[in-house]
């Protein structure tokens, strides 16, 4: 090989060299790196991090998900409890010959949401609200 023929060879090397730098870049990157952290005895730990990471932000999404069913559950037992209660106060209304409003039904909405968990007060509360007379029944047989 000559001269002029070497010369020649690397001038068209150089050219295709520069017109494709972004491959040679890649490679070198590619090198670098795994040269850096072939060496570094940390990767192990930044996995292992990683994955903890991982796992926790898999309990956040369920715990999240599991709180929305929670929030869901308790949105349909208020709206099944608020039915509940204008279906039976409709039919005390209906006993008396009288209808049910749209005011009267929102403050059954306000005292359902107020007396969620305790049906007792709930129902002394609606009781003294719309002037109904309150029996209570003692369950237990002697």
């Amino acid at each position: 090989m000559t001269w002029l023929a070497a010369k020649t060879f690397f001038k068209k090397a150089w050219a295709w060299v520069i017109k494709y730098w972004q491959y040679f870049a890649l490679v070198a990157y590619t090198i670098i790196i795994y040269v850096v952290f072939k060496k570094n005895k940390d990767t192990e730990a930044i996995k292992s991090a990683f994955v903890a990471s991982k796992k926790t932000h898999k309990a956040e999404v369920e715990a999240i998900n599991n709180a929305h069913k929670e929030e869901l559950a308790a949105r349909d037992a208020l709206i099944e409890d608020y039915n509940k209660t204008v279906i039976k106060l409709d039919e005390e209304y209906r006993k008396q010959k009288l209808t049910l409003h749209a005011w009267e039904k929102k403050k059954i909405k306000k005292i359902v949401k107020e007396t969620h968990n305790d049906p007792e007060g709930r129902t002394a509360k609606i009781a003294n609200e719309f002037g109904f007379e309150l029996v209570l029944v003692d369950d237990a047989t002697d």
